[in-house]
């Protein structure tokens, strides 16, 4: 079962270029997410009264075409089921017929009070029914993000109260659109992500004032990572196209 949502780009959701940015890309993701478990009668205040919720793990996304202002957009999404501890679900955005944004992803289903990671439950078969279609040719179970480098450029970010989602996280969005501010000084605005690959590694706890991000390029693989002292967040893979 695929399901789709409805999106015109407001001027709230853009930069300075009236193109998307891509926190609200992945804001249009959740909402889309959000209306399949609403669907299948498993939304996440239900999910949250069990004590459990699904907390995305890796995505990569690529932009064919980044939607501009005003844009009517259709957001699909399918999930291609799970094994083990593992979920997939796919994402497609499409404008005027044509697909302009592809995404791929990994979810964990946990535990919230113990903080622990829950076999993938039988029902999920049931709330959302299973599509086999993948939209990218994107191994996301065997992408290992290099979390080990020393950035060669670098940036504080300071965490806010508004960061934070109803399951007590910084919401995922908020780690891209910090990347998203990195990339634009760096470049002075002339590059914009064309393609990330990102794996979420260890949540920002509550109390953490800032956290660093940092990017490097390295044998033609630009890579990032969100970090603080002893601790890397997320960490992944970028590709840039001109602005």
């Amino acid at each position: 079962m695929k399901i789709e949502i409805q999106k015109k780009v407001g001027f709230y959701e853009v930069d300075a270029d009236f193109t998307l940015r891509f926190k609200s890309l992945l804001h249009f993701f959740q909402d889309s997410t959000g209306a399949h478990s609403d669907w299948g009668g498993c939304g996440i205040r239900w999910l949250m009264d069990q004590g459990r919720a699904w907390v995305l793990y890796r995505i990569c996304i690529r932009v064919h075409r980044m939607p501009c202002l005003g844009d009517d957009l259709r957001i699909s999404t399918w999930s291609r089921g799970g094994k083990g501890f593992r979920a997939h679900r796919d994402f497609e955005v499409f404008c005027k017929g044509e697909k302009i944004v592809s995404a791929t992803s990994l979810w964990l289903f946990i535990d919230l009070e113990k903080k622990k990671i829950l076999k993938v439950p039988g029902e999920m078969r049931d709330w959302y029914t299973i599509e086999e279609e993948q939209t990218l040719d994107m191994d996301i179970d065997g992408f290992q993000p290099n979390l080990k480098f020393d950035p060669e450029l670098s940036e504080t970010a300071e965490i806010r109260p508004s960061d934070y989602d109803p399951l007590k996280h910084v919401n995922n969005a908020v780690y891209i659109d910090f990347l998203e501010n990195l990339i634009h000084r760096a470049f002075n605005g002339q590059k914009k992500i064309q393609e990330v690959v990102i794996q979420f590694q260890n949540e920002i706890p509550k109390g953490l004032e800032r956290i660093e991000i940092g990017i490097q390029q390295k044998d033609g693989k630009k890579e990032f990572k969100l970090f603080s002292p002893g601790c890397v967040h997320a960490a992944g893979t970028f590709r840039l196209s001109d602005a």
